[in-house]
C-alpha cells in the first residue's frame, strides 16, 4: 500500500543498457523522477537523453535493466493503457514519426481539432468528441494562449504555437507524467518564451504532473524545478537540485567546453567565454 507522505516515484529505472549493434546508446543508467516535481535531463546532443524517455514510455526495447512507471514494470503491464497517463510531447511533427505518441496530428486539422485528437490517440480526427471533449479542448488552447487559433489549420501555424497547441494535446487526459521533450528546438527566442511561460503556469497550478523537461540549454530549466540529471554518452553523471548540479564545473565536464554559469531572476543562464573556442576546433596547419 502507498504511503501518501512519500509517494513512489513516477519512474523508477534500474541498471538501463541499450545496444543497438555495436554502438552503446545507454550504459547502466539508473535514476528515479520523483513524483509531482519537475526533474530536467540535460544534456548534449547525442548523449541518450531522448532514447531514455523512448524507454520510459515503452518505445524502444532495453537490452538490459528494468524501468517502473507509475507503479507498473514495463513489460510486465498493457503498454497501452498506462500510455493513456502519460502526456508526450517532442518537436517531431513529420508523418513519418507517427509511432511517436505526442509528436504527430494531421496537419490539416484546426488547432482545436489537434488538440482533440489528444482524447483518441490518433493522427486525424476519426471519432466524433462530446460537447464535454470540445469545451476540454478549447479550455486548454486558452491556456496556452491559442484560443484566437483555434479554428485556424495546425499547418498554419507558426512553429511555436504548433509546439504549444501539442502541449495542449498532451493535458487532454490530465496525464499523471507529461514528458517535454526538447519542447523548444527551432523555435525563437519569442516563441521559446511562450512555450517556457506555459510550463512554467503548468507547475504553477494546483496538483500538477510529474514532469520530465529534456533540454540542452540551462536558459530553459523551470524555475520550480526540483531535481536536474546530467547526461553525458548514455551515463547519469550528477543528479540532485539545480544549486547543487548547474555549476561551471560540472556543465563545462558534460558539455566537454568551458564555460561560465550564472543565476539570475530565478533563471540560470550559460556563457562560453572566448578563450574555450582554442580547445574546440583541431589545430591547423601553416
Amino acid at each position: 500500500m502507498l504511503d501518501p507522505q512519500h509517494p513512489a516515484p513516477a519512474v523508477l529505472a534500474s541498471h538501463l543498457t541499450i545496444r543497438r549493434g555495436d554502438t552503446l546508446i545507454l550504459d547502466d543508467l539508473s535514476c528515479t523522477i520523483p513524483r509531482g516535481s519537475c526533474t530536467v535531463i540535460l544534456g548534449p546532443n547525442g548523449c541518450g537523453k531522448t532514447t531514455l524517455t523512448r524507454a520510459m514510455i515503452g518505445q524502444t526495447f532495453l537490452t538490459e535493466g528494468t524501468v517502473v512507471v507509475l507503479d507498473h514494470t514495463l513489460g510486465q503491464t498493457d503498454i497501452r493503457a498506462l500510455r493513456r497517463r502519460i502526456g508526450v510531447v517532442n518537436p517531431t511533427t513529420d508523418s513519418a514519426n507517427a509511432h511517436q505518441s505526442g509528436a504527430v496530428v494531421d496537419a490539416e486539422l484546426t488547432a482545436l481539432e489537434a488538440v482533440l485528437t489528444g482524447f483518441f490517440g490518433t493522427v486525424g480526427l476519426y471519432d466524433v468528441p462530446t460537447d464535454e471533449q470540445r469545451l476540454r479542448a478549447t479550455e486548454l488552447l486558452a491556456r496556452v494562449g491559442l484560443q484566437h487559433r483555434a479554428g485556424l489549420r495546425f499547418t498554419l501555424l507558426s512553429t511555436g504555437e504548433q509546439r504549444r497547441c501539442l502541449i495542449a494535446r498532451a493535458l487532454v487526459h490530465e496525464p499523471e507524467l507529461l514528458i517535454l521533450d526538447e519542447p523548444t528546438a527551432g523555435l525563437d527566442v519569442a516563441a521559446r518564451e511562450q512555450v517556457l511561460a506555459v510550463v512554467h503556469e503548468l507547475l504553477r497550478r494546483p496538483n500538477p504532473p510529474t514532469v520530465l523537461f529534456i533540454t540542452h540549454h540551462v536558459e530553459e530549466i523551470p524555475a520550480q524545478t526540483a531535481q536536474v540529471l546530467l547526461m553525458k554518452q548514455g551515463r547519469i553523471l550528477a543528479a540532485g537540485r539545480p544549486q547543487e548540479v548547474v555549476t561551471p564545473e560540472s556543465l563545462s565536464h558534460v558539455f566537454g567546453c568551458k564555460v561560465y554559469v550564472r543565476r539570475l531572476h530565478k533563471r540560470y543562464w550559460l556563457e562560453v567565454l572566448p578563450e574555450a573556442w582554442l580547445g574546440l576546433l583541431p589545430p591547423t596547419t601553416p
